[in-house]
């Protein structure tokens, strides 16, 4: 299958009164076209900064290193002129919080109509008022949304938080994007929404063949949604390869604790188990593995070495449980 994205030995800093500080390390990942793809972890994991990373969407004082191939080029040494060409129409994020990808004083129609116009111009075609407002209203009914007509006419705070979300879908459809980077998207939404949208964008995945990026805190999520997961933790990629392999068999200590704490997961106990501990702060990670604070099976190396990535069974993992020596245990 050939590769949509190619990341390699991504680095992302943020510059703050303390100095950089390190929030992605190294991470290296193919997502091949027409699959889904879901990064998983806790808070804080680096997941949203990788997605911003990718659409080249940090702040001022985010600092990028390494490779992110798209089409063959370059996203990191790309310049913002051409970046611009490439957000939307090549690679489009839809945003946690559906209202901040909108304009609240334009009617939800006219920034359809525009998402068109974007398209057509960068593809040098000629824009038609009546055939784009057709199309609108084929995108709103393909994302379910009841009298597109009407919706159209609507500015987006008379629109309940579902139906932006769902809008804003439309507008990446719309755009036919390549890639669609989707950042929690459902997590401002109630349950039977969220389980809604989540089956409508796998739905669109495999009837546009897009490459779709979802990212969540969730694995029972994962597990709907995505052919592949990627687990990040404090920046570093531990674990990543086909979803069924992984939920069935999950390789690294911080995997099995992610599916163990999921009453619906297959990898479970008698009770409901909750991970030891917290995440560490950016700004004093520990010596050696990030995980091996909360790790049921650290010994002396994890706690002085930080493990490199191995290739296993047909997937990455980053543990020394699979690479080297396994005694002294510490827990």
């Amino acid at each position: 299958m050939t590769a949509s994205l190619s990341i390699r030995d991504l680095t992302v800093y943020y510059k703050t009164p303390l100095g950089l500080v390190q929030v992605l390390d190294g991470l290296t990942a193919d997502f091949d076209q027409g699959e889904t793809v879901a990064v998983v972890g806790e808070s804080g994991s680096g997941k949203s900064t990788m997605g911003f990373a990718i659409t080249r969407l940090l702040p001022p004082t985010g600092v990028v290193e390494g490779s992110i191939l798209f089409e063959g080029q370059d996203l990191v040494s790309m310049p913002q002129k051409k970046l611009r060409d490439v957000r939307g129409t090549g690679i489009f994020m839809v945003m946690q919080d559906p209202f901040s990808s909108l304009n609240p004083v334009k009617k939800v129609g006219l920034q359809l109509l525009e998402a068109v116009q974007i398209r057509m111009e960068r593809r040098g075609e000629h824009f038609d008022y009546e055939s784009a407002s057709k199309e609108v209203l084929k995108r709103l009914y393909d994302v379910k949304l009841p009298d597109p007509a009407i919706i159209m006419t609507k500015y987006p705070y008379q629109l309940s938080g579902g139906q932006i979300q769902r809008v804003v879908i439309a507008m990446g459809l719309l755009l036919e994007p390549k890639i669609i980077i989707a950042d929690e998207p459902t997590s401002a939404l109630d349950v039977s929404i969220q389980a809604q949208v989540i089956a409508l964008l796998k739905e669109l995945q495999q009837q546009y063949g897009m490459t779709l990026i979802f990212i969540t805190h969730d694995l029972a999520v994962a597990n709907v949604v995505s052919d592949k997961v990627l687990i990040l933790y404090a920046g570093r990629l531990m674990e990543f390869g086909d979803k069924r392999d992984i939920i069935q068999k999950p390789m690294h200590p911080y995997t099995q604790g992610l599916l163990k704490s999921f009453p619906s997961g297959s990898y479970r106990e008698k009770e409901l188990y909750s991970l030891p501990g917290m995440p560490p702060s950016f700004f004093s990670l520990p010596v050696g593995c990030k995980f091996s604070d909360r790790c049921p099976y650290a010994f002396d190396r994890c706690f002085k070495e930080e493990p490199g990535i191995l290739d296993v069974e047909g997937r990455t993992v980053r543990c020394f449980l699979y690479g080297g020596a396994r005694k002294n245990r510490v827990a």
